[in-house]
């Protein structure tokens, strides 16, 4: 993982301090049973996360809807280092979602999606090599980014 992979991935991850409460405490936490043209895994559920692993022919992509608190400036952050990558168009207002592609050429192209929210949920679309760039804009497309951005 590169530096600025690990630097993003610390600032999302980091903890809210205990007194205060994330924005998106109250909103649940879902992935969809049905994606049009992606048979759908059994959902995974921890401790303030889901997962779920999304298939269409030898494309397999896990994501994940994860609790990730972010504390003062931490979305400003998170904004600021995500402009080294590729931006993804998201189903929320720019102003509460940003979304970025971690793509490879080899060994064959391949691309994930990393999203947070400023209400502090954390979500990743990662293929393990074998998912596009529209693959996991599909998937995206199919989560509910805009009212989890809202969840106040």
């Amino acid at each position: 993982m590169g530096a600025l992979s690990a630097a993003v991935g610390v600032t999302a991850c980091r903890r809210a301090p205990p007194d205060v409460v994330p924005r998106a405490a109250s909103a649940p936490l879902a992935l969809p049973d049905v994606v049009d043209g992606f048979a759908a895994a059994p959902l995974v559920k921890g401790a303030g996360f889901v997962r779920r692993t999304y298939a269409r022919g030898a494309t397999l992509v896990d994501v994940t809807l994860a609790r990730a608190p972010l504390g003062p400036g931490g979305f400003e952050g998170w904004l600021q280092a995500s402009q080294a990558f590729p931006q993804a168009a998201l189903d929320a207002p720019a102003a509460d979602a940003n979304g970025f592609y971690q793509c490879t050429e080899r060994p064959a192209p391949s691309c994930d999606l990393l999203i947070q929210l400023r209400s502090g949920v954390h979500v990743e679309l990662r293929g393990n090599g074998t998912s596009t760039r529209a693959d996991v804009d599909a998937l995206a497309r199919a989560l509910p980014l805009r009212a989890l951005a809202a969840a106040r």
